[in-house]
């Protein structure tokens, strides 16, 4: 390894308690090793399966990873992404050390620096800061690089503790999650392993789980072993729509209109389920009401799906017992809320929910456990006897926005760390020129990316592997907690030591104790709530509690909503709505996105092709690309068009070309030709870096998810709740064309 400086305030702990086992013997290649320890984990990389995972370490050197067998769900089968760690891990272009600037932002030029000067320099900067616009000038950004909730929670505590403008919303789920929220109450999804034994028929939508979710697949084909039916939808043909019985491919944006389609049909032929109706909804004549336009007819001309179709995933969803799995791909629109809100009457009105033949499987709250309680977030955030202040809120889905307009004070400081802001904030050029305002940017890295090209001070980051977490899926019902499995690589330190030591060094050290761990913040954060030790290596995963995951969620018609039943006509949209603007419709109307081919005529004359962009199955957004492995395998940036596209343009399939629109152009992107996507509609695979090509965010624009109009506020905002107001980047809100270079 790199020679390194000691770094006299990282902890380092006896990582042997956390053995499985000791003096292993292990495969690693063709060579036969003997690994010091072999510590169990879990995977925290933003999808759905959260993978147990068995860690052989040497030398405190990650030498193999491997699945863990004994995971109930996972059973030992990780992905690539899974496997790669071990390359990640171990890459020699990692960072190593501190790096301060020495060019002009954006040119990628540094000098190493002690992490003694990378602290002074950042105390005396953000010192300024503070003595000069006060400190909600200073705020953190960060995301789902490493989605674990502690190290974000201690952050919280020194911003908190500071005086930062907040950092709230969501890139990618809650405008569907808030639409679900004002329909069922408290998100819960039934564990796989109910559903794939009762149900008969399987509704998946948004989802493409060989990417996301790979574990589904066993549980989907043992329902299909026993005759259950698949419906998928989706415009993409995906490996799970090669599986499906009926593959509805609507165009993008419109499923909401399909889940009032097939609701008109299923009451028009009297097949919805009166008794669930009667009991356990309230509205459902505003519902009925509305539907009436939306005839197969109707439907067909809005989706583009054929009418037959729409009558048979009808007919098939209402008359057999029927589960749906809601992806997140469906509300990456401006009308995304109100998707979620079709979909989830659609489940109501056939009374497929509560039931251990079907439910409706949006997102487990454990998805955001410190909203409904499950992790208590103000243990860690708000120390007993601080003086924590109310401090103003930015949206993350309008980031970039609220940094061009505020201006009491104006945003002067930014610490980024688990997320590509350049990457993977939309319209990236108008993300840049935000960035140039900052009087300090710090990134907390593993890689030089797009994001340090910008920093003024790069700090070496830790890799999941080397430090404590907590990531509870928002799929599955199963808990290990993340430990370190190795000391820190080089001068890396932990996200959250990062955070502890700029605490004490700003003035607030008493609360922030050396001798406090990761573990430690973990048992304040959950504790009261679940076994912990049961979660920690050499033990775990641990079943979570039916208090916070019920085996059949909704049973009995429970929902935790204003009138405590399934709401049609939703009242705390309604009541929502009086307080704040956006599209608070109490009833799931349909609008068309912020771009369409429909709904901005004029624009579709220069730009008529429709972007969605897919997640890489070898990629966790902009995260491995930069591997050899994964390089070999995924090849340069692509762009999807259907024959029909490619033939109008002269594109053939291997041809390099430019897809543009207002906002920008991407160049030698190689087109594949093929019928996975519909005619109108190009896929560009989401997180490639900018600087590596083919990034789809210099493409995409402002527009965001409701239900709330954060965007008339340019994203600042002094109160929000996340499961009311909901936002979510419209990232599919994206008109563009494409030519031959």
């Amino acid at each position: 390894m790199t020679k390194t400086n000691p770094v006299p305030w990282r902890k380092c702990e006896d990582l042997n308690k956390y053995a499985v086992a000791t003096n292993v013997p292990v495969w690693v290649g063709e060579q036969k090793v003997i690994a010091d320890r072999v510590v169990k984990t879990a995977c925290p990389h933003n999808c759905y399966d959260t993978c147990g995972l068995l860690v052989y370490v040497k030398d405190e050197k990650v030498i193999k990873i491997e699945g863990d067998p004994g995971h109930p769900i996972t059973k030992g089968h990780l992905c690539l992404k899974g496997f790669a760690n071990v390359e990640k891990i171990n890459s020699p272009d990692r960072v190593k050390y501190p790096l301060l600037r020495v060019g002009e932002r954006g040119e990628g030029k540094f000098k190493r620096i002690s992490w003694e000067e990378a602290m002074d320099y950042m105390v005396e900067k953000i010192g300024k800061i503070r003595d000069t616009y006060g400190s909600e000038a200073l705020m953190e950004y960060g995301y789902s690089g490493n989605r674990e909730h502690m190290a974000k929670a201690v952050s919280g505590r020194f911003l908190n503790l500071f005086g930062a403008t907040k950092l709230v919303g969501s890139f990618c789920l809650l405008s569907g999650a808030a639409g679900s929220y004002h329909s069922v109450g408290t998100q819960h999804t039934m564990a796989p392993e109910v559903w794939s034994e009762n149900c008969e028929c399987i509704m998946l939508i948004g989802r493409n789980p060989s990417a996301t979710n790979p574990h589904i697949y066993p549980f989907i084909y043992r329902a299909k072993e026993r005759g259950a039916k698949l419906i998928v939808v989706d415009p993409y043909v995906t490996g799970a729509a090669s599986k499906a019985d009926l593959h509805l491919r609507p165009r993008p944006g419109t499923d909401g209109a399909l889940a009032l389609g097939m609701i008109h049909w299923i009451i028009k032929n009297d097949l919805q389920d009166k008794d669930f109706i009667a009991e356990h909804t309230v509205g459902y004549e505003s519902l009925e009401k509305l539907v009436e336009e939306w005839t197969p007819e109707h439907t067909e001309e809005v989706t583009t799906i054929p009418r037959e179709q729409i009558i048979e995933a009808a007919e098939m969803y209402a008359t057999l017992q029927s589960h749906m799995e809601c992806g997140y791909g469906q509300q990456r629109y401006s009308n995304g809320h109100q998707i979620q809100r079709a979909l989830a009457c659609l489940a109501a009105v056939c009374g497929h929910i509560g039931k251990a033949s079907g439910n409706y499987n949006c997102i487990d709250s454990m998805g955001f456990p410190g909203i409904e309680g499950f992790m208590k977030t103000a243990n860690v955030t708000c120390p007993e006897g601080a003086d924590i202040k109310s401090t103003r809120m930015i949206n993350i889905a309008t980031f970039a926005k609220a940094l061009h307009e505020a201006s009491d004070p104006p945003i002067k400081g930014v610490i980024s760390y688990r997320g590509g802001l350049v990457s993977q904030q939309p319209w990236v050029d108008y993300t840049i020129e935000a960035l140039k305002q900052l009087d300090l940017f710090v990134v907390i890295e593993q890689f030089m990316t797009d994001d340090t090209d910008w920093a003024d001070l790069v700090l070496p980051g830790c890799h999941f592997l080397e430090q404590y977490g907590l990531h509870t899926s928002y799929w599955h019902h199963y808990n290990q907690v993340l430990v370190p499995v190795c000391q820190p690589y080089y001068e890396s330190v932990p996200d959250l030591e990062i955070f502890e030591e700029l605490g004490r060094r700003l003035g607030f050290e008493e609360y922030f104790p050396r001798e406090r761990t990761g573990l430690d913040y973990i048992r304040m954060l959950i504790g009261d709530n679940t076994d912990v030790d049961g979660a920690v290596s050499p033990n775990g995963p641990v079943r979570l509690s039916e208090d916070w995951c019920p085996l059949v969620p909704y049973e009995n018609g429970n929902f935790n909503t204003p009138s405590g039943k399934f709401e049609f006509y939703s009242y705390s949209m309604e009541e929502r709505g009086k307080k704040f603007e956006g599209d608070y419709c109490p009833v799931p109307h349909y609008t068309e996105p912020d771009e369409s081919v429909p709904g901005t005529p004029e624009l579709a004359k220069k730009y008529p092709l429709s972007v969605i962009s897919q997640h890489p199955a070898f990629r966790t957004h902009s995260q491995y690309y930069n591997l050899p492995w994964i390089k070999e395998i995924e090849g340069p940036a692509k762009v999807f068009i259907n024959k029909v596209d490619a033939d109008s343009r002269g594109i053939k399939d291997g041809d390099m070309t430019a897809v543009f629109n207002d906002r920008g152009r991407l160049e030698n992107i190689m087109a594949k030709v093929s019928i996975r996507v519909k005619p109108g509609v190009v896929e560009l695979s989401s997180g490639m870096w900018v600087k590596l090509g083919g990034s789809v965010n210099k493409l995409t624009s402002l527009s965001i998810g409701g239900p709330r109009d954060v965007m008339k506020e340019n994203g600042i905002m002094y109160e929000y709740h996340p499961l009311l107001d909901g936002n979510t980047t419209g990232y599919f809100n994206t008109l563009v064309e494409i030519q031959k270079m």
